[in-house]
């Protein structure tokens, strides 16, 4: 079986869907790259000039704009932050909904399979410190290395924190996609 076709069997099952309740529509494409030497899953490390998640690592991604789908929004946003051409993602399916409880964002995460990625990624300097690409091998591997818990209006949650071998963190809001996928990938997973 190929990368490509695991990632198709992750999306098989229908997404988890949030309603809006009040918060910003955004969407963020979990883009996985076709590598000679293993897929790689696409993330960026935001700018520290940023006014929300400075600093962060997460997916290429933001606000879903008046008329745009949450597919759209994740095509231009991914071509406005690391140069990724629409027309170069194939849209595989939707993985579960997330929101941020401080910044109010409800996410659609999008699962796209990259059989053809620009010869070299083109970050937004003013949105992008810098584009990663973790081997996929090791996003599957991976578990959280720790957990936080929190309260937030009373109620308890638990989010996970992962490290990767290049020293990439992934914390918060992009650690549960990333959790997520991870368990949808795995039981399909034939590298």
């Amino acid at each position: 079986m190929t990368a490509r076709e695991s990632l198709q069997r992750a999306v098989v099952r229908p997404a988890e869907t949030l309603p809006l309740e009040g918060n910003k529509a955004s969407a963020v494409l979990l883009a996985v790259v076709d590598r000679p030497g293993g897929a790689t899953l696409v993330m960026l490390k935001k700018s520290a000039g940023m006014r929300s998640h400075a600093g962060q690592i997460g997916f290429p991604g933001g606000g879903v704009e008046p008329g745009e789908t949450a597919e759209q929004a994740a095509r231009r946003e991914a071509w406005e932050e690391i140069g990724l051409p629409p027309e170069n993602v194939e849209m595989l399916g939707s993985l579960d909904d997330d929101r941020t409880y401080i910044t109010n964002y409800h996410i659609r995460p999008l699962l796209a399979w990259v059989a053809q990625p620009p010869p070299q990624w083109c970050a937004d300097p003013v949105e992008v410190d810098r584009v990663l690409e973790l081997p996929l091998a090791e996003v599957v591997a991976a578990e959280p290395v720790s957990w936080l818990d929190f309260s937030i209006l009373g109620l308890p949650f638990r989010a996970p924190r992962f490290h990767f071998q290049d020293g990439t963190v992934v914390w918060g809001a992009s650690a549960r996609i990333l959790k997520r996928f991870i368990e949808r990938l795995r039981p399909n997973w034939q590298p």
